[in-house]
């Protein structure tokens, strides 16, 4: 999605999300440590091209020459949110990944989302430097031993952990005791039980929520497998369900 931003006060166009400092040079057309994010009532950051940052739109930067430290002490911290709470105070803009990641005590060891409001969530690495401004959403969510940066996300152990997850991604889905994966948030109940090779007119399917709450999903049905509280798909044969009744 284009945006724009605001360099020595003239305005160029963007892709909003997570960029490379380094598109912001090629905007500038100014040589390495010459540029600077400008902010308001405060010191302005150097930034340099191997940094990252979140483009919402009306960034300010400006060039020039500055004695100023790589990552200085703000007048001001920036405010995140971190984990779905406001306010999280950072006295340095500057943040790694793995900085990130230490401030959640629960998984220090997880993986680390930013949240783009326009598009996909994007996962960060820990060598990864984020130049951190006002508004900007990170979150931390389980993964099991031996997952790496860019593997599906486990539903399930997401939302037992009350952990929503990141939207825009491939999942891992369970389906009675089988994990399959899907491509994107949405699929039809048809869909689901395809992965597990069975046909809807003899098979339905029972959504497992969080809490124990169970839903009847049927073969046209859209299923979002990113909304807060799935955690399992159950098949159930109609022949045995009709049975019962």
């Amino acid at each position: 999605m284009q945006t724009s931003v605001k360099i020595n006060g003239t305005e160029h166009s963007i892709d909003s999300g997570l960029v490379s400092a380094q598109q912001i040079y090629n905007l500038a057309e100014c040589e390495e440590g010459h540029l600077f994010v400008n902010r308001a009532d405060d010191i302005d950051i150097p930034i340099s091209s191997s940094e990252y940052l979140v483009i919402r739109g009306n960034e300010a930067f400006v060039s020039g020459d500055s004695a100023v430290e790589n990552n200085p002490p703000l007048r001001k911290p920036v405010q995140i949110r971190f984990n779905g709470q406001e306010g999280v105070a950072l006295k340095k803009a500057k943040v790694t990944g793995r900085e990130l990641k230490d401030m959640d005590k629960e998984f220090p060891q997880g993986r680390l989302f930013v949240d783009i409001e326009s598009g996909p969530d994007v996962e960060l690495s820990d060598t990864m430097v984020i130049l951190a401004q006002d508004g900007n959403s990170f979150f931390v969510i389980p993964a099991a031993e031996g997952t790496n940066q860019g593997d599906p996300i486990d539903v399930e152990e997401c939302n037992q952990s009350d952990r929503p997850p990141p939207k825009g991604q491939t999942y891992r889905v369970r389906i009675d005791r089988e994990k399959r994966k899907v491509q994107g948030e949405k699929i039809t109940g048809a869909g689901l039980l395809a992965l597990v090779d069975k046909n809807p007119e003899e098979w339905a399917l029972n959504q497992k929520l969080k809490g124990g709450k169970r839903e009847r999903i049927e073969a046209e049905d859209t299923v979002n497998v990113a909304e807060p509280g799935v955690e399992r798909f159950e098949t159930v044969r109609r022949q045995a369900q009709q049975g019962r009744e």
